[in-house]
């Protein structure tokens, strides 16, 4: 993987915890009873954003790795 795609994953997977953060601060913010659905909907779908990257980043990785044994298998 080449650094500018890992810069920009890293960005984007940041972005993601970051928003989950803020939700979750706004969720903390609300009484008990009377819980934000839009502060709820945007923690979980920031957290499902963070997953889906760093899913994507380990099956890159694994392509990558899978990639780079063929090849030394290949010049054995």
């Amino acid at each position: 993987m080449d650094t500018a795609s890992l810069r920009k994953l890293l960005h984007d997977l940041s972005n993601a915890l970051n928003a989950a953060k803020i939700n979750a601060y706004l969720l903390r913010r609300t009484s008990a009873g009377a819980l934000d659905v839009d502060a709820i909907n945007g923690l979980d779908s920031s957290l499902h954003d963070a997953e889906k990257l760093v899913g994507e980043y380990q099956r890159r990785v694994h392509a990558e790795i899978a990639q780079a044994k063929a090849g030394l298998n290949s010049n054995a």
